[in-house]
């Protein structure tokens, strides 16, 4: 002990001397170009880890800057960093403003946070980088620049995509948390299935920023963020007006437009945004998908230091699909692999949003910011995945609706405060929603209505507290705190719960039910060199039941039920190195951990409830980012895990669909000159089907290329996908059926195939 002694003192003195005789740097960052304060510009004191970004109008404040010579650095992706040697008198505040000069995508500028990332897989910073340099088209291209997310449509492209992450198969967003503007995407007590998150309402060009989490580790995010969060922000000044028209193979057509609109104020934009879109797809029963969208957003400053906002939008869509097909289909001659056994499958939606916004802010000091949203939402999907194997005469088709009225509150606030050596960073947050629903199955066969087989109407309601404490021992160590706890209430009116209604076979009952939970966090960030930063990171969250099955839970219809959780644990925890030996490549890796509590699963497509059980998985997640040329980046994404329920043997242990091995990457360049190039690559490994392995959902690998010109505001594209015109199933599941002239059941693998080579091509107009 009497060793250590000189070493804690010697630290202790450090940062006493550090942080006693201090400056206050004040100032604005804005672009050269306009001159218009750039918010969100990173100002860091070089070598510290210390700084902030400016806020509105582009003001920054900066405190305990160390008295002498100091440089700092203000950085922005997509602009050229600048490094300014600055002198700093005790008790001195210096007023400085700067100006940005539009440059080229810079790697260094993502490695230069004020807001250091707190785990080794979620970087803000990165995810912007990301978004500027990959090929954006469609809702399903932003979710899958999220490293180790893979998607899969089953439904002829309305539906929400079937998700995958970290050992997860997530269905359509049970495990990973999806927020558009603040706005809540995943839908509780889903028609379909528990936290169906359908992103189709988005317009892909007014996507400004895309922020990814990894884990149960931040407070902020509660239910369905197990695997992880994805947060996306639309725009609010565009830069530019925007006219864009493509088209290509499969009668495939798509217009879009983003218009600015004049405001009499000097400090408010306004733009209206709008999407039309068309494919046959490439099956023989032509999809006839359709959907139309329309966005708008008005965006205020009251006063140099706050903001206003309104944003409104609408979607809908309609569509057929070929469904999910068996192999032995094929393999008989029955149906080609385009083909179809029942080719009424298909559906409509739509979405409808209205949200206002005020925000405060003042740098790195003073965030507040306070949100009320409504959403209207419309949902019905008619599908067969077993053909005639309940109904030998009819067919098994099903007719799943929802319709529900969503509105909600987020607050939160942020402030900085030091203590003596320790600087921290508070944020508080509240949230509460509550949807009212209406949701029902019906057996439909070709589309017309039998029988009701369930008709519930459900208001669930969620408000929660959460609190996250930033401590930030100099450049060398920072630890956050967090702490979240949710309440929920469940209101379930069956109405074929009733005397008389005939026995179909399924559970039924009314009810109410509540049901809390706090879970807390905890993650360290210690860097013990200038380009190495190592993650340690812990925290307990969960994913709520479908209020159906908890209220059939606790009326003990079956003993199996009696120990069931309404909001199962998860528990996890995370080990990660970040490095950036220089100023041209950034390397992350993280190992992980998640367990995941005994769940209850409703299967909205039979009306029945079934445990899914106590489930432990590991891997090990890898992201590599390379600058090769000042208009050439590289990147790599690889993804591992293993995921196995606890309570069973060995080798009938596997989680169906579990994703074990994923990657990503490509090359993109953007040629002084106008060429621009994206050449990409997306691949995940075989993967078992079901509990024992028996049927294997088969890997894949493809890849995409894009080739464009700019010049004077027009944009001239082209785009191949499945370049290589690679054979490869989409959606796949180990399914039972019955086809119409067979007289026993079969189980085997049913799959939607992937598109073959697919060429689209378009052109685009700024001004």
């Amino acid at each position: 002990m009497r060793k250590r002694t000189p070493i804690v003192l010697f630290l202790l003195a450090f940062f006493f001397n550090s942080y006693a005789q201090t400056a206050t740097l004040r100032g604005s960052a804005n672009s050269a170009e306009n001159q218009e304060g750039m918010q969100g510009v990173n100002v860091v004191l070089a070598g510290s880890g210390h700084g902030t970004i400016t806020g509105l109008h582009g003001k920054y404040c900066l405190e305990d800057i160390p008295t002498g010579r100091q440089t700092l650095i203000f950085s922005y992706i997509g602009f050229e960093t600048r490094e300014v040697e600055l002198d700093f008198q005790d008790g001195e505040e210096v007023v400085f403003d700067v100006s940005l000069l539009p440059g080229s995508v810079d790697l260094s500028a993502v490695t230069i946070e004020a807001r250091r990332p707190v785990s080794a897989a979620s970087s803000k910073a990165i995810r912007d980088y990301d978004l500027l340099l990959k090929p954006v088209k469609s809702s399903q291209d932003l979710l899958q620049l999220v490293p180790g997310l893979v998607i899969a449509q089953h439904a002829g492209g309305g539906k929400a995509e079937q998700i995958f992450m970290r050992g997860f198969d997530a269905d359509h967003g049970t495990d990973v948390a999806i927020h558009v503007d603040g706005l809540p995407v995943n839908m509780v007590t889903h028609g379909h299935g528990q936290g169906y998150a359908d992103l189709h309402f988005i317009i892909p060009e007014i996507i400004e920023n895309l922020e990814v989490n990894k884990g149960p580790y931040f407070a902020r995010y509660g239910n369905f963020a197990t695997a992880g969060s994805v947060n996306m922000t639309t725009t609010d000044h565009p830069d530019k007006n925007l006219v864009k028209m493509e088209g290509g193979m499969f009668n495939t057509a798509r217009a879009t437009t983003v218009l600015k609109i004049p405001t009499s104020g000097d400090h408010q934009s306004a733009y209206i945004a709008g999407q039309y879109y068309y494919t046959d797809g490439a099956v023989e029963n032509p999809q006839g998908f359709q959907r139309a969208n329309l966005f708008g957003k008005f965006h205020t400053h009251l006063t140099p230091k706050s903001e206003l906002g309104l944003v409104m939008g609408a979607f809908s869509s309609a569509w057929n699909a070929s469904g999910q097909i068996p192999r032995r289909a094929i393999d008989n001659g029955q149906i080609t692999r385009w083909g179809s056994i029942d080719p009424l499958e298909g559906g409509v939606t739509g979405r409808y949003n209205v949200a206002v916004d005020y925000h405060f802010m003042e740098g790195y000091e003073h965030d507040f910011q306070i949100q009320a949203f409504i959403s209207t939402y419309d949902f019905r999907l008619y599908s067969n995945f077993t053909y005639w194997l309940n109904d030998p005469i009819d067919g098994d088709m099903i007719e799943q609706t929802d319709h529900r009225n969503i509105h909600g509150i987020n607050a939160r606030y942020s402030f900085y405060k030091p203590l003596g050596i320790v600087r921290t960073f508070t944020r508080i947050g509240a949230t509460y929603r509550g949807d009212n629903i209406d949701l029902s199955l019906w057996k439909s066969p070709d589309r017309n209505r039998m029988s009701p087989m369930t008709d519930h109407s459900v208001s669930e309601k969620n408000i929660a507290f959460w609190l996250e404490e930033d401590l930030v021992f100099g450049r060398i160590f920072k630890i956050q705190l967090g702490i979240r706890g949710d309440y929920f209430t469940f209101d379930v009116r069956d109405h074929l719960d009733y005397d008389g209604f005939p026995d179909n076979g399924l559970p039924h009952g009314s009810g109410y039910a509540q049901s809390a939970m706090l879970s807390p966090k905890l993650n360290m960030v210690l860097s013990p060199l200038e380009d190495l930063d190592i993650y340690l990171n812990g925290g307990l969250g969960f994913h709520s039941n479908d209020a159906r099955d908890v209220i059939l839970s606790g009326k003990n219809l079956d003993p199996e039920f009696a120990d069931i959780t309404t909001l199962p644990r998860a528990t996890g925890a995370e080990l990660g190195l970040r490095i950036t030996p220089g100023e041209r490549i950034l390397l992350s890796v993280a190992g992980w951990y998640l367990h995941l509590e005994e769940e209850l699963v409703f299967i909205g497509d039979e009306g029945t409830t079934e445990i899914s059980g106590e489930t432990r998985r590991i891997g090990l997640d890898t992201e590599l980012r390379l600058q090769l040329a000042k208009w050439i980046w590289a990147d790599l994404d690889l993804n591992f895990s293993d995921g196995r329920y606890l309570h069973e043997s060995d080798g009938a242990n596997y989680i169906p669909l579990a994703p074990r091995l994923s990657s990503q990457g490509g090359l993109n360049f953007l040629h002084p000159s106008g060429i621009e190039g994206s050449a990409r690559y997306r691949y995940i490994g075989d993967r078992p089907a079901n509990e024992d392995n028996s049927i294997v959902a088969t890997g894949y690998g493809i890849v995409n290329l894009i080739l464009a010109y700019r010049f004077k505001g027009f944009r001239i594209f082209s785009q191949i996908e499945n370049l290589l015109n690679a054979t490869w199933n989409e959606a796949q599941f180990d399914t039972e059926s019955r086809l119409y002239n067979e007289t026993l059941p079969v189980s085997e693998l049913h799959f939607t195939p992937g598109n073959p080579i697919n060429f689209q091509a378009g052109v685009s107009y700024e001004f």
